[in-house]
């Protein structure tokens, strides 16, 4: 847990005796970062930046005695745990550059040696690792020499890393059974997760039960029970909340297993999208969902984009109360995947980088444009908004294209890209350099595609969102560009959160931010 948003985690434990949690790391100045415990339970294994903020190393603590070592020094910024292996010997961990760029390394945790793995990697993204019961290798995913990410296995003895599975899409989350007979993968087929099982004693996939089509979460996990052959992982889709469920491949079952509370709302009260494609300025085809409120009156609509942030991210058909709520306010809502999300492919991905940042937002000028000639949107009342990176894409909208848009919505959004990168925390420097340009090459381009030296061009109503602690992207960029508008006599409302970080995620926060969103949208989109 944090405080506040902060980011600067601790590691609990929780007893099954009801007692309160035990904070075991209880450094609220460093980031840590679990990596697993042994297989008796006595030792932590953790990374964290407590020595230096800028770099994470390695580390063990022993839980009986309270000892801590280092176990790796570093001298790089991210080294985040993967996996540890069962027998309690290695621990993987990834350093982090780009989507695309990151290695995968291995140290012993008894002598502190590491190594990249595989040796001859390479560039490339190597992630997700799960090991065999033995620790002789693991299975991971990677896009190494490949257009998408596929699935490999990698042999520590001979040190060598082969393809297992490869598809025309990403693979995601891979699970192995506890007696190493089932691998279990998500397939992210334009954005609905596609379940499959391979027997690794056949060779063969199994027939999977039939479960409701939507999103496999890939960052809760899905995990196998420590007996038997029971999968477990959370499922949701556009419409539907997300709720755990449990497939038995020996029953040939598949069965939800928690409900989430719908707080009353009746099931027409949600909304599954559809999955529509649009040309861009240079012909190149752009996905995007669109969710249409039920019982709305004829088209055109009122309609909110939402832009995802990463950038190096997507939007998937899975459930998202913001948008959920912003269509039964009467909205119908369109959240694009511009270029430079992934899930498309690397080339796809890379549509974005440094010098071509604009080419992103001239998707959303295209994706307008559809929108009209469709007649889906009024163009008298079309908003957008969006979040961290999507908050930028709001601002670059606003300001490349200030006559399209009747309102604007910057929840954590980058303003001013040289301020960004002098303040975001130290160890996401590089990270993100990698996608926007660095301070030392690029600094012209930050300058030029930053919104705040624009802000002139804006005429919309503008209402920016952010939160005091946020690590990610300072609130500085929110008050640059709230600041230069009231300066201008520019319409702006700004709401500050001084308990939330990258986002609003406490829900007394969400009841205040979110109808005020709403609110904002319905007067200046007239609905």
């Amino acid at each position: 847990m944090d405080v506040g948003g902060n980011e600067r985690n601790q590691i609990f434990m929780l007893k099954l005796d009801g007692s309160p949690p035990i904070n075991v790391t209880d450094n609220p100045d460093a980031v840590h970062q679990y990596g697993g415990m042994t297989e008796n339970g006595d030792k932590l294994v953790f990374a964290c930046n407590a020595r230096t903020f800028s770099t994470f190393d390695i580390c063990i603590k022993d839980l009986n005695t309270g000892t801590q070592r280092i176990v790796l020094q570093n001298t790089d910024h991210y080294n985040t745990p993967a996996a540890l292996s069962p027998n309690g010997r290695y621990l993987l961990y990834n350093k982090l550059k780009g989507e695309s760029d990151n290695a995968l390394w291995m140290v012993d945790l008894q002598t502190g040696e590491s190594k990249q793995v595989p040796g001859d990697g390479g560039v490339g993204a190597f992630t997700d690792p799960v090991w065999k019961s033995d620790s002789a290798g693991f299975y991971l995913l990677t896009d190494k020499d490949s257009e998408f990410i596929y699935l490999a296995w990698y042999d520590v003895a001979l040190d060598k890393m082969e393809p297992i599975h490869k598809e025309d899409w990403d693979i995601e989350a891979p699970a192995i059974s506890a007696d190493d007979r089932y691998l279990a993968f998500t397939v992210n087929a334009d954005g609905y997760s596609v379940l499959r099982i391979k027997n690794l004693d056949t060779g063969k996939f199994m027939e999977v039960p039939d479960i409701p089509r939507g999103v496999i979460s890939r960052y809760s996990n899905i995990e196998w029970s420590p007996c038997g052959h029971k999968l477990a992982f959370s499922l949701a889709s556009g419409g539907r909340p997300s709720d755990i469920w449990v497939l038995d491949i020996d029953a040939g079952t598949a069965k939800q297993v928690t409900f989430s509370s719908k707080c009353g709302i009746l099931e027409d009260g949600f909304v599954e999208p559809e999955l529509i494609r649009f040309k861009s300025f240079d012909g190149l085809e752009v996905p995007a969902w669109l969710f249409k409120p039920y019982h709305a009156p004829s088209e055109p609509l009122p309609v909110v984009i939402n832009i995802h942030g990463g950038p190096e991210g997507q939007e998937r058909p899975a459930f998202s109360p913001i948008l959920q709520y912003l269509v039964n306010q009467g909205f119908a809502v369109v959240a694009p995947n511009v270029r430079g999300s992934t899930g498309y492919g690397k080339t796809y991905h890379h549509l974005d980088d440094v010098e071509k940042r604009m080419d992103s937002v001239a998707d959303i000028n295209s994706l307008v444009s559809y929108l009209l000639e469709q007649k889906i949107a009024d163009p008298e009342r079309i908003g957008v908004m969006g979040m961290s990176y999507g908050g930028f894409m709001t601002l670059a909208s606003i300001t490349e294209y200030p006559e399209l848009w009747a309102a604007a919505v910057d929840i954590v959004g980058i303003a001013n890209f040289e301020t960004f990168l002098e303040n975001t925390a130290s160890f996401r420097r590089l990270h993100r350099s990698t996608e926007y340009g660095s301070l030392e090459e690029h600094r012209d381009i930050l300058r030029s595609v930053s919104p705040v030296h624009k802000v002139d061009r804006i005429v919309c109503p503008l209402l920016v969102i952010h939160g005091a602690n946020d690590l990610r992207v300072p609130i500085g960029e929110a008050e640059q560009i709230v600041d230069k508008l009231r300066k201008l006599g520019r319409p702006v409302e700004s709401l500050r959160y001084e308990d939330e970080g990258h986002g609003i995620v406490r829900l007394a926060n969400k009841l205040d931010c979110y109808p005020q969103v709403a609110r904002f949208f319905k007067k200046h989109l007239k609905v």
